[in-house]
Formats: C-alpha cells, structure tokens, sequence
C-alpha cells in the first residue's frame, strides 16, 4: 500500500472536530514540541511496486527524508496530523506547535507525499514539554504500521503501543521486508494482539488481573526510557536491553511475579509463532524478540534465588539461560532460532540436574545418587512448558495448556526431594528453579 499525505483542509478539519472532545483525558491548552531524527527510511517502489531493496536504506545524514509529521491515530488506524516540520540535512527534526493532552501519537516522515518512515510515541503531550521519540529506522516503522493496523481492524484493545514495541526488535534487511510489505505488518499486527491477549489470559489463569490497558500503563515509561536512551545514541541492542528489564520490573511492581511472567511469556511467544506461521517470511525475525523476552524472564527468576541455600542450582541455571538469550539473537531463520533453543535447553537441563543432585544428594550413596538423577530429570521433564503449548494458537488454548502446570511441577519436586530425604531444601525454591529452566515457548 502507497500512502499519501492528506490534505491539509481535511486534516484541520479533522483536527478541529477532534479538539471539540473531551473525556478527560483529550486535548488541553498549550503546545509541545516533539524532537528526534531519521535514521533510516523505506526506499521508493520500483516501477513494478517492488522494494528496491538491493539499493538499502535512505541513511542519514542525507537522508531523503524531506518533512515530518506528528499524526494522531485514530480508532480506524487512520492519521490525523497535528503539526510538521522540515528534516535537517543531518536528519534530525523539531516540530512545533504540537497541541497538548494528545495521546496515540505518532511522527511519520514523508519523502515528497510518500511515507517513509514512521515511530511511535508512548507519551501524552503536555503544555511547554519537548517529547524526545527514538529514531526513525526500519523497526520503528515496522511498529507504528502494526499498530496502526491493530486499531483499524478492530484489535487495538488488545494490546497498546509500548506492548507492541516490547514484543518487536528487528533490523537489516528483515525489518526491512516487513516495514514494506502490508501483508507482513497484518501479520504481525495479528501476531501481537493474539500475544498480548495470551499474556492476559495467562496473568488471570494465575490470579493477576493484569490487562492490557493495565500493562500498557505500568511499561509506558520504559517505552518513553527506551526512545531516550536511542535519542541519546545508545546502541539499539543495549536500549532494547534495558527496555526489557525496565518493563519487566514494571510488571513486577504492577502485581505480577516473575514467575508468572515467565509463563505467560511462555504462551504469549507461543500463540505470537502459531499466529505469523505461514504468514510471515521473516517469522524468525518477528518472533525472535518475544522468545527473548521469555529468557530473560526465566533467568531472572532463577537469579533471584542465588543467595538461598538452593543457590548454586538458582546461579547455574540463569547463567545457562544468559547464554541462550544470546544464541537466540544471533539465529537468522526459523529453523536456527528452534535449534538454538532446543540446545539451551539441553544445556540447561543438564546443568539443573548435575546442581540437584549435588544439592540434595553430595554425601549419598551412588545408588541413592543415581535415583536422585532419575526423579530430578523426571521432574524437568513435568516442567517442559513447550511441550504443552505445543497445540495453543489461542489465549484460551493457552490458558487452558497451563492450567495445572505448576501444580504438577510442585509434586514431581516433592517426590524428587522425598527420595533423597533432603528435609532442608525448599520445595517451593526448588520448584520456581525448575519452571525457570523448563518453561520456555513452542517454537513450530
């Protein structure tokens, strides 16, 4: 799809009508200004509406960038510009006169009429304030077309703008793929809600009411720290880095545990895969981020039992699941990304039960030693979460997947504990450790 600019006397108008409303939360006096720069655009279609995609990206500096808008987006995935501005030969812009109280916004940068770039912004505007967006490159645009394409199709409650920036992390040619196919962002845009719906699902199924309103609002703020840290030059590596753990301790300071967290995580990359499967020809790509955001959950929650009496289990396991979260980041096709985890996972299986049996069976006997061994990979093998998920391509699938998981955990850990008498070791601890080491997506 080409998109064009509207017309000036329609978007003021439009602009006008939305200003005569107000919920509390609409527009207000004042302006603010919304600064940030072009870092990379899509580069025009061929006369065969191919991406000209062995041409590159328009970098900047120099980019063909020429303006930049700031777009409300409205309920139909529609934009409404409120303000624009001209791009500076080295790419970087600030736009004016940005009406306050806006929220669901967006700068979107146009070559001539064409749009070639956009990026979300994940804060409402306030009189006198200057909002600072991430770069406009590939992945930005990849996000803002998403959710865009939520909203239209009547998806956008289920999830929010820095849920979608959470769950997607692309560049190189892959992003660029996506940020110029329609057929690729629907997927995507499908992908996402069906995900965040998961998490929600997930979150209830434990006993969190967490939806995603309510987890928008919590990562708004790593969303806003994330298009800060870009701004600032911060590799986009290590601000999606810090992105994650950011909203991570959102969520945890919103009510949910990290366990928890880890498997709804779990579910939501799952029903992500199940849904962009046959869609998407960057699927490892687009899914890449949502399996990581499941790693660094489970490592975090095995790091935060390393000061227990079950530490050097708790220590052995995240340090496992660190190195998986790299691996993962370097996989360029479906097939690499499934094999990387199935090699975690051995290695963190491995290194689960090596740490048990020392754990709860150092001083016993080798028969006893070897029976530890067997209940404690039989137990791991309880807490293989994927294997469960192997069907779900709904929330509810998914919720229903897991509904006596940890329950069934906690019993192969107690058997596993009873059979080496090893009366001072936490059965909850040891339990969390496990579905920390086990409870990763189905990657199809």
């Amino acid at each position: 799809m080409l998109y064009l600019r509207k017309s000036a006397c329609i978007l003021a108008t439009l602009a006008a009508l939305a200003a005569c409303e107000d919920d509390g939360t609409g527009p207000e006096d004042g302006t603010a200004t919304v600064q940030g720069s072009v870092e990379e655009t899509t580069p025009a279609a061929s006369a065969s509406g191919a991406s000209l995609a062995q041409a590159g990206p328009q970098m900047a500096p120099g980019t063909d960038a020429e303006t930049v808008a700031v777009v409300e987006i409205d309920a139909n995935g529609s934009f409404t510009e409120l303000a624009s501005a001209e791009v500076e030969a080295d790419g970087s812009f600030s736009v004016q006169e940005v009406p306050a109280g806006r929220s669901d916004l967006a700068v979107v940068a146009y070559v001539g009429d064409r749009v070639a770039g956009q990026v979300l912004i994940h804060e409402r505007t306030t009189n006198g304030a200057v909002v600072v967006t991430a770069p406009i490159n590939y992945e930005t645009t990849v996000e803002a077309r998403a959710y865009s394409e939520m909203r239209a199709s009547g998806r956008g409650s289920a999830s929010t703008a820095s849920e979608v920036s959470l769950f997607i992390h692309m560049q190189g040619p892959e992003a660029e793929a996506v940020a110029t196919s329609d057929a690729e962002v629907e997927a995507v845009a499908e992908g996402v809600a069906v995900a965040s719906s998961t998490l929600t699902a997930l979150y209830a199924s434990s006993g969190t009411a967490l939806d995603a309103a309510a987890r928008g609002d919590l990562i708004a703020e790593a969303a806003v720290e994330f298009a800060a840290d870009r701004s600032g030059g911060a590799s986009l590596e290590g601000a999606h880095e810090a992105f994650m753990d950011a909203a991570l301790e959102a969520l945890i300071e919103g009510g949910a545990s990290l366990e928890s967290t880890v498997i709804a995580s779990a579910g939501a990359a799952t029903t992500l895969d199940a849904t962009v499967a046959g869609r998407s020809e960057e699927r490892a790509a687009v899914i890449a981020e949502a399996v990581r955001l499941n790693l660094r959950a489970r490592e975090r929650l095995a790091a935060s039992f390393s000061s227990t009496g079950e530490g050097s289990v708790a220590t052995a396991i995240a340090g496992e699941l660190a190195s998986a979260r790299a691996s993962v980041g370097v996989a360029g096709t479906v097939a690499q990304l499934g094999a990387a985890i199935d090699a975690a996972l051995s290695a963190v299986i491995e290194v689960a039960i090596d740490g048990t049996v020392e754990l709860l069976a150092a001083d016993a006997t080798s028969a006893v030693r070897a029976e530890v061994e067997a209940r404690a990979a039989a137990a791991l093998d309880v807490a293989l979460l994927d294997a469960r998920l192997e069907s779900a391509t709904t929330a509810e699938a998914a919720a229903e997947a897991v509904a006596d998981y940890r329950a069934e955990v906690r019993a192969a850990v107690e058997e596993m504990i009873e059979t080496a008498g090893a009366t001072g070791v936490d059965a909850e601890v040891m339990t969390s450790l496990f579905v920390a080491a086990c409870a990763g997506a189905h990657v199809r």
